[in-house]
């Protein structure tokens, strides 16, 4: 905690004096100044009388970064470190009295759990403030993946999708942004350093591109993983051996190399699989028969459509009026009056280790 009360004045620990009756702006409690040579001056609760107000431990980075942080953002509006905000019971790290929304900076460096980060996500936004999530070193050092996306990612003009990290002993903001996933479920993202806030406004300024899906890799790894009985891929092998078919055997026809926001679970190939498997037991059927399968196959590869910052509310829609419009393209569909009619069976593999062994040989 960098500001504590004295008597009625909130006194910043940078300047203040050992010997001070100093309490807590939040709770009213007394706190302790720590004034040493290794990190910089802060307040700390005493431990047995913890702050109501939730927050982190004061370590040297989480202190040395929202110094920095109000510094980077000033240009914003007006920083205040540490605003307290009674009607929600929370301590911002950074306030910033932007205009046409103010925005509370938390720089979280320590583990927090989901319902946390949500709560105090949900807090902001009842105040009226635009809650701006930056991560310290221990998050940076993660590889991208569904906990830090579905807990601190957000929208930023000009970035996409994107998570922030500040790096202290650089002092300046990383972005992870367009931040999407591949067909197959891997998710992936562009990188920038960004040393300004002139820059961080201005986005990125080059050109996104994505690599295509290594099909033989992902059909090996199917079938290592339903070997080794993945309980993740045995409801998904299930649904496909009751139309007769094996997982690692789809048809390459199924195979798009659209990008997906990052909410399809196991990816959008494992969706299209099965619910391409689910259609064409059928001779003719429904829009509402195709989106009832979709929903089902959507929920078994685990997918969802809400993160705790950003939702993708129509996402299997998409998904489903590009699969259906690739099936027709490709001869297997026909439109009707109230539907779509089958025409070929997309090939699968009546023997799919054949596949595996030409997949492995393009392996090297």
């Amino acid at each position: 905690m960098l500001i504590a009360k004295l008597d009625t004045v909130l006194v910043d620990a940078k300047n203040a004096q050992r010997g001070g009756s100093y309490v807590c702006p939040a709770c009213g409690q007394r706190v302790v100044l720590h004034k040493g040579t290794r990190v910089q001056p802060y307040f700390a609760h005493r431990p047995a009388a913890p702050c109501t107000y939730p927050g982190e431990g004061e370590t040297a980075q989480h202190v040395q970064g929202k110094r920095q942080l109000a510094a980077f953002f000033a240009d914003w509006g007006t920083v205040t470190l540490e605003r307290i905000l009674p009607t929600i019971q929370q301590r911002a790290d950074c306030w910033i009295a932007h205009q046409p929304q103010a925005i509370a900076l938390e720089f979280q460096c320590s583990p927090i759990s989901r319902d946390d980060v949500a709560q105090r996500t949900q807090g902001y936004r009842k105040v009226g403030a635009y809650p701006f999530w930056l991560l310290g070193k221990r998050y940076a050092q993660q590889q991208l993946g569904w906990g830090l996306i579905d807990r601190f990612a957000g929208w930023l003009k000009g970035w996409g999708l994107c998570l922030l990290f500040w790096d202290v002993d650089r002092q300046r903001l990383r972005v992870d942004h367009h931040i999407c996933q591949a067909v197959t479920g891997d998710y992936q993202c562009q990188q920038t350093w960004v040393t300004s806030l002139a820059m961080l406004v201005r986005g990125p300024q080059r050109r996104q591109w994505w690599p295509d899906p290594n099909l033989a890799r992902f059909r090996w790894e199917l079938d290592r993983d339903l070997r080794r009985s993945s309980t993740v891929l045995q409801p998904l092998q299930t649904a496909v051996y009751l139309t007769g078919h094996h997982l690692a055997g789809f048809p390459e026809s199924l195979v798009t190399t659209q990008v997906t926001p990052p909410l399809f679970g196991r990816g959008v190939l494992l969706w299209r699989i099965v619910v391409a498997a689910w259609l064409f037991e059928h001779v003719r059927f429904s829009l509402a028969t195709a989106r009832r399968l979709g929903e089902e196959a959507f929920r078994l590869v685990g997918g969802t459509t809400t993160a705790i910052r950003f939702q993708g509310p129509q996402l299997v829609n998409r998904a489903l009026a590009d699969l259906l419009a690739d099936l027709v393209a490709g001869h297997f569909l026909q439109r009707i009056p109230n539907g779509w009619r089958v025409l070929a069976q997309p090939q699968w593999a009546a023997d799919y280790t054949a596949w595996l062994e030409n997949d492995e040989k393009k392996l090297g």
